[in-house]
């Protein structure tokens, strides 16, 4: 009886031994994250995204951008020039995260040698379109490849910051607004809307109506959104107040340099 008892514990071991494959070699379909926000700034972008990822050998995610019909142009790299871009461990739960987009991250073209981005790869008023991947390392493997809801468009554009401004409030040879002397603000060429903020990137896409050229209140803490008409094209762009004082005001502002593009 022992030596049968013996032979059934030896066969178990052995089928559960040699019967079971090695995680880590299970090609598995990853959950795709989504991206939530891209948030423009001057030769950058800023990638907002949720995911759900917590696969055997899962080990973070790759970030890629490029232009409409190639989104996955520039593959991303992390500081030590190797991927994925963001290494991060599993989690069952919603996680959200965050990566930079801008001049002096790594970067290749398919297979080919890593390189820095420069501005020209990140032009002011050119449309970038940026898509996430979940990454499992072994064996090398990505989610699927997916364009509609997915992939999404953002455009870098310059900025002011904590600026003391009293009059006309401009970049380059548009004015975004004019501050009057009783601390109104005021848009006569496409008109100006103010939302509650807590700062210049909680709008990113600007609302093509709801515009009056009527002055408003200035006011700390508020986000306003300017619209220039410029020969029939419109260039949007916004103000937020960080403080008042006086007749002056403390204030973060940026216009996208391109017509009629809907991200700043």
């Amino acid at each position: 009886m022992k030596r049968l008892i013996s032979l059934i514990l030896a066969i178990i071991i052995f089928s559960v031994s040699c019967g079971l494959p090695d995680v880590t070699s299970i090609t598995l379909e990853m959950n795709q994250p989504f991206i939530t926000k891209l948030i423009p700034g001057p030769n950058s972008i800023t990638v907002e995204f949720q995911s759900q990822n917590n696969e055997p050998a899962f080990s973070g995610y790759n970030i890629y951008f490029g232009d409409s019909v190639n989104p996955q142009k520039y593959r991303l790299y992390n500081s030590q020039k190797a991927r994925p871009t963001i290494s991060v461990k599993g989690s069952a739960d919603i996680t959200t995260h965050t990566y930079t987009i801008q001049v002096g991250s790594y970067y290749s073209q398919g297979s080919g040698e890593i390189l820095t981005l420069t501005a020209d790869e990140l032009k002011q008023g050119i449309p970038i379109y940026v898509w996430v991947s979940a990454y499992q390392i072994t064996p090398q493997n990505e989610s699927y490849y997916y364009y509609d809801n997915y992939v999404k468009m953002a455009t870098p554009r310059p900025e002011t910051l904590g600026a003391t401004v009293s009059g006309s409030i401009s970049l380059g040879s548009r004015q975004l607004a004019t501050l009057s002397g009783s601390l109104n603000i005021q848009n006569t060429t496409g008109g100006i809307q103010s939302v509650s903020a807590s700062s210049l990137s909680e709008v990113t896409v600007p609302p093509t109506n709801g515009y009056s050229t009527a002055s408003l209140p200035v006011v700390a803490q508020q986000l306003y959104l300017t619209r220039t008409i410029d020969n029939g094209t419109n260039y949007y762009g916004k103000i937020f107040v960080r403080s008042v004082s006086g007749s002056s005001a403390n204030v973060d502002y940026c216009l996208q340099t391109s017509g009629n593009i809907l991200s700043y």
